[in-house]
């Protein structure tokens, strides 16, 4: 067991080597990203709150209200949330029993149109 965990540690510090090579030639081609991904996630979710005019305070509250809403099972109201979320770039990703957000392209909302009794609704257009 002793040579197996010495064995272990040789291949880590051989692949640590290899990592510190790779990055000195990243580095010198000049593809070596300025700053880690946690930092680009967290100006990407900077950038998003921006442009939604929205703080993460407001995002994290949405979130909690769409818990409640969805423990009432209301799905059509969390649904909506959701949508409402998107179309300003806030994408709610439901993790196990959490809720987590990542910030993603503004989408369009499709307002669904609901007929009354006995009312027609026109086709949607085809798109080319």
């Amino acid at each position: 067991k002793k040579q197996q965990k010495q064995q272990r540690l040789l291949v880590i510090q051989s692949l640590k080597e290899i990592e510190n090579e790779v990055t000195k030639v990243l580095d010198v081609l000049g593809l070596q990203p300025p700053c880690s991904y946690n930092e680009v996630l967290l100006q990407l979710k900077e950038k998003a709150l921006m442009r939604a005019g929205l703080v993460e305070d407001d995002v994290i509250r949405l979130i909690k209200e769409r818990a409640e809403v969805r423990r009432n099972k209301d799905f059509l109201k969390s649904d909506q949330m959701r949508a409402h979320l998107q179309a300003k770039g806030i994408a709610l990703m439901d993790v196990g029993t959490e809720t987590i957000w990542r910030p993603c392209v503004p989408v369009q909302q499709d307002s669904e149109i609901v007929p009354s009794e006995g009312q027609k609704v026109p086709p949607k257009p085809e798109s080319a």
